[in-house]
């Protein structure tokens, strides 16, 4: 196949892109680079992507692409809620504009497939600007495949870690975890350490969206997580017998409800498989 990746230079889109290669598939990205890189620009046992520099909200930089693609990955977008309460209109432009010129872009070249990088933020759509402009354009993915046939996928992600994660801007906690800690640093603990998310590594990702690539069913949203939530304090537990400091609180939500895979499970034939505490361990030997 020939398949587009929006994102495919950043942390989630290089491991999607990767993974892509390996299977035989033709794979070009196209990245804006506020957050990827072009140390993720990769090739594999012989394929090689090739990366187009372009904003999915220009539709100048869309036109540059080649239109014969079999499927887009919708992996570009921006994260960060609390940035995205001091500039609305750039979420606007980048999360929902963004989507609906990509299927745009699919519907003027008869581009019969669309599988968007939905958020977990969507199941409370007004708690913040960011949470509304991931949940808006899955409306527009059901206008598109009502009005012009195109197979479009919502797949929610819940919080990803993994390699290569970003060290810079927005990051994860797990992210900023483990830098503090290979560098013999306190880990910050917001508040009381009592926060909970569902966390899934960025492996069980790419998988739920390669099977969203193979799916022939009938659901449009699929949610990828464990299904377990885990705390703040519990992460931390997982470096071991480390010093912490605390910070204070933040706007946020203190508990996000864990994702419900049982449709995943039943319709896609995925489940996430790999330990936080194991892939933690892991990675503070090296």
């Amino acid at each position: 196949m020939k398949v587009l990746v929006t994102g495919g230079a950043g942390f989630i889109g290089s491991h999607l892109c990767k993974r892509l290669l390996s299977e035989g598939h033709e794979v070009h990205s196209l990245d804006n680079y506020s957050t990827g890189n072009t140390s993720n620009h990769l090739s594999v046992e012989g394929f090689t992507a090739i990366y187009t520099k372009g904003d999915v909200s220009k539709w100048d930089d869309i036109k540059k692409l080649p239109n014969n693609f079999d499927v887009v990955f919708h992996l570009a977008g921006l994260l960060d809620v609390n940035n995205s309460l001091n500039d609305p209109n750039l979420y606007m432009q980048t999360n929902v504009v963004g989507v609906t010129n990509m299927l745009e872009f699919c519907r003027i070249n008869n581009i019969k497939k669309f599988i968007y990088a939905g958020s977990c933020a969507s199941t409370k759509p007004l708690s913040s600007p960011y949470a509304l402009t991931k949940y808006i354009p899955e409306y527009f993915l059901e206008l598109y495949n009502n009005l012009f046939d195109i197979n479009t996928l919502s797949v929610r992600f819940y919080n990803v870690y993994g390699e290569n994660m970003t060290t810079s801007g927005f990051k994860l906690v797990v992210s900023i975890f483990l830098e503090a800690f290979k560098n013999n640093l306190p880990l910050p603990i917001v508040g009381d350490g009592k926060q909970t998310r569902d966390y899934i590594y960025v492996g069980d990702i790419v998988n739920g969206l390669i099977k969203c690539l193979e799916y022939k069913g009938n659901r449009k949203i699929f949610n990828l997580g464990t299904g377990k939530s885990v705390s703040i304090n519990e992460i931390v537990s997982m470096f071991g017998n480390v010093k912490t400091i605390n910070i204070p609180e933040r706007n946020e939500p203190k508990h996000i409800e864990p994702s419900d895979v049982l449709i995943s499970k039943s319709e896609l034939g995925w489940e996430a498989k790999t330990s936080m505490k194991s892939w933690i361990k892991n990675s503070i030997k090296k």
